[in-house]
């Protein structure tokens, strides 16, 4: 069998996390995590120290150099796009974290040169792969919902995120591009329909006074071919003693039923005195356990969108094909659908109108 080689593009807050998820795969199938891209000199030198393989500071240079199969990007929203033309030009497969692209025109550039290369393109939409929502996607293929009437979605994180974390490329983005587009995606799997108009709002005061120029926060009606009308409230400038990172959570509502998941209060809840305040544990995201061999192990659906790409190569190599893995995974098409919507929220709020998808 041959050897699938992973290169990872970014290996920063989250790109450490395809780290760990494709070394953990490499003992029991032919996945092989072969060399990883990083700009951070101090990362790099920490990275080789951890993993023992080839690290460069030049993307281009790790695909030139290293025979890949695959590519994994984790770099910056706004920087997906040139990475994903040229491993996609080179023949590689590639995993992509959310957006695909800041642009619905480099979105569907992306996704058209994967499919005339006939390479696997999936992106990291890991909402999919939360149990609970698995079981909502059951249910309402059970036709227990009827017809879809509405819904509303939150997804928010603390000011931490856009503050201190990603404050050198926050201006490059903004809550839809970084947060809504998870729920967007996710609404469009759950009921299987999608979006046809877009009416937004947003305001921008709390991170322009501190010199950020995004949205603090925006608003989104989103009107879906099935009729449903979902709104969606996404914002990054939640206090710092907020129990968790990330508020989130969605309710539907059919003519036959009525769903509701709070996705950051899980029922877990601690307090210690050597801690800031109250904190919700959403430990189904990510989480480590103890292996018999004394290894620490990454699981939990966070893992599992990311290594789900690794056994869409490990299937391909095994002789099935695209086209049988259609429908299964979050693809490019999937990621220029939510690159669309999330630009026309985008020029709604400029525009001040209802954009028609």
């Amino acid at each position: 069998m041959k050897t699938i080689r992973i290169g990872v593009i970014g290996a920063g807050r989250f790109g450490i996390y395809h780290l760990h998820a494709f070394r953990q795969m490499e003992s029991k199938s032919a996945i092989q995590l072969a060399a990883i891209s990083e700009l951070d000199p101090v990362k790099r030198k920490l990275l080789e120290l951890e993993f023992n393989i080839p690290i460069y500071s030049d993307y281009k240079e790790m695909i030139e150099k290293e025979d890949l199969t695959a590519v994994s990007i984790a770099t910056q929203d706004h920087l997906h796009k040139d990475v994903a033309i040229l491993a996609l030009s080179k023949g590689l497969h590639l995993f992509v974290e959310k957006p695909l692209d800041v642009s619905s025109e480099g979105a569907r550039e992306i996704s058209d040169l994967a499919k005339n290369n006939n390479l696997l393109l999936q992106v990291d939409f890991h909402k999919r792969y939360d149990p609970y929502h698995i079981e909502i996607k059951q249910l309402i293929e059970q036709n227990k919902f009827g017809n879809f009437l509405y819904g509303y979605c939150h997804m928010e994180d603390k000011i931490i995120v856009p503050r201190d974390w990603f404050k050198d490329w926050v201006s490059h983005s903004s809550p839809i591009w970084f947060l809504g587009c998870h729920f967007i995606d996710l609404m469009i799997w759950l009921m299987g329909s999608k979006p046809v108009s877009v009416y937004a709002k947003g305001q921008k005061i709390k991170l322009k006074g501190l010199g950020i120029d995004t949205f603090d926060a925006i608003q989104s009606m989103i009107t879906f071919e099935n009729n449903a009308v979902i709104t969606f409230d996404n914002s990054w400038i939640l206090p710092e003693q907020f129990s968790s990172i990330v508020n989130q959570g969605f309710r539907l509502i059919g003519t036959e039923g009525i769903i509701e998941a709070d996705s950051e209060n899980r029922g877990t809840l601690s307090c210690f005195s050597s801690e800031n305040g109250v904190r919700n544990h959403n430990s189904g995201f990510m989480y480590t356990i103890k292996e018999s061999s004394g290894n620490e192990k990454y699981v939990g659906y966070g893992i599992d969108s990311i290594q789900h790409f690794a056994k869409n190569l490990c299937s391909l190599n095994n002789g099935e094909t695209l086209e049988s893995l259609n429908g299964t995974y979050p693809s490019g098409r999937d990621g220029y659908e939510v690159s669309k919507v999330s630009e026309a929220i985008h020029i709604s709020i400029n525009s001040g109108k209802e954009i028609v998808l």
